[in-house]
């Protein structure tokens, strides 16, 4: 009923209500028997509530005043993974069939509610069956708040009266003296506080505890409320601390005229404020304004650093590109394939009706996509080797796709589906790269990171145990602590995260270690709408691109925290990223810029010509840098109950670890532990105080430090946690230096590299793409970021740099470079800086490195007018490009052999994957404030360099190497240190 009220106040319009009957079954009763031989109990079901379902006619028909369609619950819980597929015979089929004759009689129905919290297995089986009937599905319960605001705001927000006709809670909750108390009274008493303290029970009953009928509810039971007259307590002849409320007798009181008001004072209503994770504009905006004076107290005077230095002498030229796709496969089964384009750019036939010209240039797209996906294909069958079964698109776990222009995305996405299909699809990033900016003038470029077997792995319940192939899945079945993959795709509407635009997951978890998070655009989750300021508050630095860039990483922090990782450590945090990109629109280059007209008013002045770059790059690290310190505004495990503000511990949280399955999740995924252990077979192990004294090798397994059990093998002493126990018993912590890296580098300081790009999807001005490590891993190992390592490289005359003779041409790309011969009376000393910074998990398990290399024509920081930027083609840019990766290598740390020898954790062999971003467009202001941007260059000749460099058996050094060090130009688009010796 909340969720129902809920969808009202989001635009949503109730056309008729379903509802899904028990069939009964007979059960004698030990009770009085008068009232209670041969009373009938229903058959429990694992997806619908069944208890109080006599009175539900009445609540829509004359309480509501809505259609009413019922249907016997004839199936079972056959299917009872928590990866749902068709199968006959199932009770999820009866909803299937429920929904069916509902859209015969309304078919203008678009979508269904449903009040699912934070079962994972009630929301996926209702999103399959809305996917089927071509439904959405809205799930404003889920996840929206912790289970005390959340029963908060159904009591007090919604004004609901509610009974409990069901109860499951012993000892806390008991049938003869429980069912059919008041909801309300029971909070307002304490007992449900009581009980959530005691025993640790879900206060909104989300764990089975209880089971409620509402009553009334002012804003939805217009024309009365249920009275309950004769009523009977069942209790179940195997536990008598189960029981349900039979209903025998129930009437409809009915409402003064005065009374039925409910539809109109909630349509007047529909901006009330509701417990969600979402700030409000105007909150949005202090924290916009608070960062943005931080980021302008920051700026450098000069603004000239970010112009275009692209040749105009290529801005004609037309690149032929032929084709071959980049594969990366690594002994472990994880796979990259990068530049997957169309052999040949398709032809666009261009009609003499200019209102045309979009459509052909979509359909070109289309058709470049369909051949992109053919050659993926081929490729995969390629891939099949005796340690892999074949290899399909559902091993894919992460997608880049990158258009020409984001008005081709719609039609690409319904071939994308059924490609990639929509049952646990890859996570993806979608952007808009500008037009003429992919090799040969192509429209869409696709890259993809697989893991072989994941697909059937995650479709897989059980293989044989003697077979002798040594297969990946077959090696990722049997290890029971790390699961090969797991995926979070969560497709209803909901107050929690965005619903994915298309088919593709939040996020994609591998091995338990590694998060592929979607990119995240700052769409508010229960309208799918861009957040947007209330009015016009340029002056105030209230821009729109910055909420919604606060809003991308609000939305990323939510997919974070409703991860299950394994090892029972739910949710992540922001502060485990591991390195991130921010895409920020020309949209929000120009809005900045208009903003900065309009403050500056009439005057005007030299100014106006500036292109406010370092302004942009300040304010959205600033923005970013607050996000991530406070995750977003997102308390990570507040909405499981498995946190709290008070403590951070990775334990968890009081919670038994037996409830957890051998993937670490709670209750096996399933709703409560009663349906676990039914489903399962599986029976409550007896838990103790103490760790095994002699057998260490339990706690090592589960990641948990030996050095936090006391000398009784107790657990924190056994006391809660482990600072409590250190301040009781006066003990200091161990020393570990397994992982320590060779540097004071902030560990909190995450790498974000900002790309300013034509387009994002539904026209947004940010989004964020992040790689994280899980809080499992991040638990167990150390994460940190290296020191800002800035290397100076000299550059005496740009003409004379010789152009890598040992070029491989076989990779891709037939650009044969230009031998520019410029005068050499250009003898002005010049410079390349290239800044480094890496971010790790553990001690040589996974990094990610960020580079930038700078042009530095006059040594000075500063480009001057008078460079001719042509001298850029007589680079070598195969060693500069050396350079940043060895650069990459080593910032991403060392180690020392038992010689004392240094050598670095990570070689070019150990690199997946490379993405180079580089100026393309030549930006350049318009008139008042706008901006116009030229795309001049299609990377052609950098990407085919950069694959012979890879190609090499290791990096060769291009450049000696400047130790002096210096003050990094534009490092705000990495890291907001300043000033860091190389």
């Amino acid at each position: 009923i909340y969720a129902t009220l809920l969808a009202l106040r989001h635009g949503h319009e109730l056309v008729c209500c379903a509802h899904l009957a028990p069939r009964r079954r007979r059960l004698s009763s030990s009770q009085d028997d008068d009232h209670h031989d041969d009373e009938d109990l229903e058959e429990e079901s694992y997806m619908y509530q069944t208890a109080g379902s006599e009175a539900v006619r009445l609540q829509v028909e004359e309480c509501m005043g809505l259609p009413f369609y019922v249907r016997e619950i004839r199936g079972k819980s056959r299917n009872t993974s928590l990866v749902y597929e068709e199968r006959g015979h199932d009770e999820v089929e009866d909803l299937f069939h429920l929904l069916q004759t509902v859209q015969k009689s309304h078919p203008e129905i678009e979508a269904v509610s449903s009040g699912a919290i934070l079962s994972t297995y009630q929301r996926t089986r209702i999103e399959h069956v809305c996917q089927r009937l071509r439904l959405t599905s809205l799930s404003y319960l889920w996840r929206m708040s912790s289970q005390r605001a959340l029963l908060d705001g159904i009591l007090d927000d919604g004004g609901i009266e509610a009974v409990l006709v069901r109860v499951a809670c012993p000892p806390g909750l008991l049938p003869q003296k429980h069912l059919n108390r008041n909801l309300r009274c029971l909070r307002d008493d304490g007992t449900l506080d009581d009980l959530h303290g005691r025993w640790g029970m879900h206060p909104a009953g989300e764990g089975g505890e209880y089971e409620t009928l509402v009553v009334d509810c002012p804003a939805l039971f217009r024309f009365g409320r249920l009275k309950l007259e004769e009523v009977v307590v069942v209790c179940d002849e195997s536990d008598e601390g189960v029981g349900i409320l039979r209903i025998r007798k129930c009437r409809v009181e009915k409402k003064m005229e005065k009374q039925e008001s409910g539809n109109e004072s909630e349509k007047g209503n529909g901006n009330k404020s509701i417990t969600s994770h979402h700030y409000s504009t105007t909150a949005l905006k202090g924290v916009v304004d608070h960062v943005a004076q931080s980021a302008k107290s920051q700026l450098p005077t000069s603004n000239s650093t970010m112009q275009s230095t692209i040749p105009k002498s290529i801005q004609n030229r037309v690149i032929r590109s032929m084709h071959l796709p980049n594969v990366r496969i690594m002994k472990g089964g994880l796979c990259h394939i990068s530049a997957l384009i169309s052999p040949i750019a398709c032809d666009n036939n261009y009609s003499n009706n200019n209102s045309n010209d979009k459509v052909d240039e979509a359909e070109a797209a289309v058709r470049e996509f369909l051949t992109i996906t053919q050659m993926l294909q081929t490729l995969l069958s390629r891939l099949t080797s005796s340690s892999t079964s074949s290899i399909t698109p559902q091993d894919i776990i992460y997608v880049h796709l990158y258009l020409s222009e984001i008005s081709h995305f719609a039609k690409i996405n319904r071939h994308y589906q059924q490609y990639f299909g929509t049952h646990l699809p890859p996570s993806r990033s979608c952007v808009a790269v500008g037009h003429r900016a992919l090799p040969g003038g192509r429209r869409v470029m696709m890259d993809c990171i697989l893991q072989c077997d994941s697909g059937r792995y995650l479709r897989t319940d059980a293989i044989d145990e003697n077979s002798t192939t040594d297969s990946f899945l077959q090696r990722a079945m049997a290890n029971h602590h790390h699961p090969l993959r797991k995926v979070l795709h969560v497709q209803s509407l909901s107050t929690w995260a965005p619903v994915c635009i298309g088919p593709y997951s939040q996020a994609n978890v591998l091995r338990s270690s590694l998060v592929f998070l979607a990119g995240m655009i700052g769409l508010i989750p229960e309208t799918m709408r861009l957040i947007q300021s209330d009015g016009d508050d340029y002056a105030e630095g209230a821009n729109d691109w910055e909420l919604e860039l606060h809003q991308s990483w609000r939305n990323a922090a939510s997919v974070l925290d409703g991860l299950d990782d394994g090892g029972g450590v739910a949710g992540g945090k922001l502060e485990d990223c591991l390195g991130g990109l921010v895409y920020l629109s020309l949209g929000a280059l120009e809005e900045l810029s208009l903003s900065s007209v309009k403050g500056r008013g009439n005057g005007g002045g030299a100014n106006d010509n500036d292109i406010p770059w370092e302004e942009l790059w300040s304010r959205a690290n600033s923005i970013s840098r607050h996000a991530v310190s406070c995750n977003g505004g997102v308390v990570m495990g507040k909405v499981d109950g498995l946190s709290s503000s008070e403590s951070n511990s990775n334990s968890n949280n009081g919670i038994d670890p037996t409830l957890y399955d051998e993937d670490g999740m709670l209750y096996g995924g399933y709703e409560d532990e009663e349906t676990w252990r039914e489903i399962s077979g599986s029976s409550p192990s007896v838990t103790t105080a103490t760790a095994p004294a002699n057998d260490a090798s339990e706690s090592e397994n589960d990641g948990i430090d030996p050095t936090l059990y006391d000398e009784d093998g107790m657990l924190y002493g056994g006391y809660e946690d482990e600072e409590t126990w250190r301040e009781i018993s006066g003990s200091s912590p161990s020393v570990t230096t397994a992982t320590a890296p060779a540097n004071d580098a902030s560990e909190s300081e995450t790498p974000l590299l900002m790309v300013c790009l034509a387009e994002l999807p539904m026209k947004a001005k940010a989004e964020v793409e992040l790689i994280c490590a899980s809080r499992r891993a991040a638990s167990c190992l150390r994460v940190f970021t290296s020191n800002l390592c800035v290397q100076s490289i000299a550059a005496t005359n740009p003409a004379h740099m010789p152009v890598n003779a040992n070029m491989l041409w076989d990779t891709g790309y037939d650009f044969v470079p230009s031998q520019n011969n410029t005068s050499e009376s250009n003898t002005m000393p010049s410079s390349i800086q290239i800044t480094s910074v890496a971010r790790s998990v553990g001690h040589g398990c996974a990094s990610v490195s960020t580079v930038m290399a700078t042009w530095i024509p006059h040594g000075d920081g500063k480009l001057d007018d008078s460079f001719e930027s042509d001298d850029l083609f007589d680079l070598d840019i195969a060693g500069l490009l050396n350079q940043m990766i060895d650069s990459s290598i080593t910032s991403a740390g060392a180690f020392q052999d038992s010689d004392g020898n240094s050598s670095s954790l990570f070689t070019i062999d150990n690199i997946l994957n490379v993405r180079l971003y580089y100026k393309a467009a030549i930006v350049s202001p318009g008139t008042s404030g706008s901006i116009e941007a030229e795309v001049v260059n299609d990377g052609s000749m950098l990407r085919t360099e950069l694959q012979s460099v890879l190609k090499q058996t290791k990096c060769v050094q291009g450049y000696k190497v400047d130790a002096t060090g210096g003050k990094s130009n534009g490092i705000s688009s990495i890291n907001n240190n300043d000033d860091i010796p190389a």
